[in-house]
């Protein structure tokens, strides 16, 4: 077996425009775009592998089919990696834990996790919340007190963050991500700050359902980051592994587990295939690959 390269999947979104499809040279990509689906498994979406001799096939296909590259078919692919890149705040807002997931007939929560390669032009993102108990959150929400409700990180570039289910999070603009994410894709919106599409309508807000998943008490941040030379593993969990490899030269990489590698900066050839910013690729489990050149890949595996 060897590295099978995948097709990107642009996603629209009204915080959107072109700096997904400049940043990570997408050029096919049409306008509007907020993010790039580097990797999803989901029936509905799911990327296209490019590469013999499994081209043409899907990534859910091959979690279905072929679990030979993957080495442990558990339940439905679990993991949706994304390239995000606002023009705009992103709305605050709250993903569900198992729990709450597993009333709507889902199978895991929505643990997510961001690596910025830019930081947001405010250098911060929404990261939790100054109500005491569900009471109190109400209370803000009908006021629409959102700067005395919201509290804020500070954020630089390559910095890592966690983000459990249940806590209020929101995005910025300006920001450049490489985000990780259980594939429950469920987001419930808190505040779009009114925003209007072209026909004068306002996104749908899920208040109800956002105050039954959003969690209390403080969230720290905490790095847990662990460096192996020029590895650096930012987080294991039950949810996800991620790490980051910074090639300089010639290397050689195998692993127990498959990896979802996306190079995040430079340029240079992975299994003898060149790849710049923006190349998605499966290593399959167990694959001795040989990495060349100079150029930052990161890579995220199933939790442990």
């Amino acid at each position: 077996m060897s590295v099978l390269f995948f097709k990107p999947i642009p996603r629209i979104a009204v915080w959107g425009k072109n700096h997904v499809k400049h940043y990570f040279g997408y050029d096919d990509f049409p306008g509007s775009v907020g993010q790039a689906w580097a990797f999803s498994g989901l029936a509905e979406a799911s990327n296209l592998c490019l590469t013999a001799p499994y081209n043409g096939k899907t990534l859910h296909q091959l979690w279905e089919e072929n679990q030979a590259l993957f080495g442990h078919k558990k339940g439905e692919f679990p993991l949706i990696i994304s390239l995000v890149a606002p023009e705009d705040d992103l709305s605050i807002q709250v993903h569900p834990d198992a729990v709450q997931a597993q009333k709507i007939g889902f199978s895991m929560g929505k643990n997510e996790a961001w690596y910025f390669m830019e930081p947001p032009t405010s250098g911060q993102i929404v990261y939790g919340h100054h109500a005491k108990d569900p009471e109190d959150m109400d209370t803000y929400i009908k006021k629409e007190q959102w700067e005395q409700l919201i509290d804020y990180l500070p954020v630089k570039q390559n910095d890592f963050v966690y983000l459990p289910a249940g806590i209020l999070h929101a995005l910025q603009k300006g920001s450049i991500v490489y985000e990780i994410q259980q594939a429950t894709d469920i987001t419930y919106r808190f505040f779009d700050y009114h925003r209007k599409d072209d026909e004068g309508n306002e996104r749908e807000l899920h208040v109800e359902q956002a105050l039954a998943c959003v969690s209390y008490g403080e969230i720290k941040n905490t790095d847990t980051r662990v460096v192996e030379g020029n590895k650096t593993t930012y987080i294991t969990n039950d949810s996800f592994t991620v790490a980051k490899l910074e090639i300089n030269g010639k290397q050689t990489f195998q692993d127990d587990n498959y990896q979802l590698a996306t190079v995040i900066a430079g340029t240079g050839e992975v299994a003898g295939t060149a790849v710049t910013v923006g190349s998605n690729f499966l290593i399959p489990t167990k694959t001795e690959v040989i990495f060349d050149g100079k150029m930052t890949v990161m890579m995220t595996t199933r939790g442990e």
